[in-house]
């Protein structure tokens, strides 16, 4: 007997992730601040897309600002 694995549905919307630190603080005359790190986590049982929006692209990158996270792992995301 031959089994069929599922496949899961893909569903469009928005859900509710961990992202930690809350907030970042860049300083213009503190270098070391210019570069910092976002952590995304999927507390999800199933893999998630995402995608970073910048409000002011031209004062800050943000490196690989869409990717998927795999279920219950974390990404981190590089803001410059």
């Amino acid at each position: 007997m031959h089994q069929q694995k599922r496949q899961p549905e893909l569903v469009e919307g928005n859900l509710p992730v961990f992202v930690f630190p809350t907030e970042l603080i860049f300083y213009a005359d503190d270098q070391s601040t210019h570069k910092q790190v976002l952590t995304l986590y999927n507390p999800y049982e199933f893999a998630l897309k995402f995608k970073v929006l910048c409000t002011t692209p031209n004062k800050y990158v943000v490196v690989d600002a869409a990717g998927a996270v795999k279920p219950q792992c974390c990404v981190d995301i590089v803001i410059r």
